[in-house]
């Protein structure tokens, strides 16, 4: 089996390195605190630095928080490019503008390698299960040669087509969770002032032609009032609304849903619920019709 590199050894990087040691691939992780016990405990290696990585791995999946931090491991002093070996496939996961990866492609194009823009969509708690799913774009070939490590990686995974449309897929996915999250905290917040059966709403509304997979989801968590421990942080979508946002601009495009919702997120992180699952915006709304109620007294 191919020896298969993790750069990101966090929520999302160490369940993806334990699925492929799960179906039989050697790998080797990195991050920066150097050490990974858990790594090692489910029989992976630990590299020193990003290229003492690329250089046993003819694989490379990189998932990390921001653009700067993948541009480090690829082009910094000890970073993937001084070792990267000609015919690489790098499958770059992280959610960061497609801009920053395209640059980064190209970089790779030069040594031989190749990129593919591969977004996981889903929570930290679903990669584990393979119930995360990727989306693929970049060249066919590559993902022809990779088509193994993403049935390792994810039980689902989609090709989107050229590099880039994975990431515009993710930002797409993130608008629709975000809004649906709204949506379904209206829901409750309505049931809940009319003094409605909770646990009747959500059996009687979660498969009928109103209901979404957030309301399955996340409509106990509203009802039960239950933020932590978090599926799914504030913070963690907050990043991509925000980059959702900077891409509608770009495009020149207006979305009044999306941006009422992101709205509701803003004001969320900006009291200090980052941490809280995205399901607490359900109070967010409920203290803003207390204050409403409040003024028209």
């Amino acid at each position: 089996m191919r020896t298969i590199g993790v750069i990101g050894l966090g929520k999302m990087g160490l369940p993806i390195a334990e699925n492929l040691l799960g179906r039989g691939f050697d790998v080797v992780g990195y991050r920066r605190s150097i050490e990974c016990p858990e790594l090692e405990a489910a029989g992976g290696a630990v590299a020193s630095s990003p290229a003492d990585l690329a250089a046993s791995c003819e694989v490379i999946v990189s998932i990390l928080p921001t653009a700067d931090d993948v541009e480090h491991v690829i082009r910094g002093p000890e970073g993937t490019l001084s070792t990267m070996r000609p015919g690489t496939v790098h499958l770059e996961m992280s959610t960061i503008p497609v801009t920053s990866k395209l640059g980064l492609m190209r970089q790779l194009e030069h040594v031989g390698a190749t990129m593919l823009d591969c977004p996981i969509s889903g929570s930290p708690g679903m990669v584990g299960p393979r119930l995360a799913t990727v989306f693929a774009s970049g060249a066919t070939e590559a993902i022809d040669r990779v088509a193994d490590v993403l049935d390792a990686i994810s039980g689902p995974w989609v090709r989107t087509g050229d590099f880039g449309t994975g990431t515009h897929l993710k930002y797409i996915s993130s608008m629709l969770v975000a809004t649906h999250t709204v949506a379904a905290a209206e829901a409750i917040v309505l049931a809940r002032r009319n003094n409605l059966d909770l646990d009747m709403v959500q059996r009687t509304l979660e498969k009928s032609i109103a209901g979404s997979a957030l309301l399955e989801q996340r409509g106990p968590l509203m009802a039960r009032r239950a933020w932590l421990p978090a599926p799914g942080p504030i913070a963690t979508l907050h990043e991509i609304l925000d980059q959702i946002e900077v891409h509608l601009h770009d495009l020149g495009e207006h979305r009044p849903v999306f941006k009422a919702a992101k709205a509701v997120f803003d004001q969320a992180l900006a009291d200090g619920w980052g941490e809280l699952d995205i399901a607490s915006v359900h109070d967010q709304i409920s203290t803003e019709d207390a204050l409403m109620r409040g003024v028209s007294k």
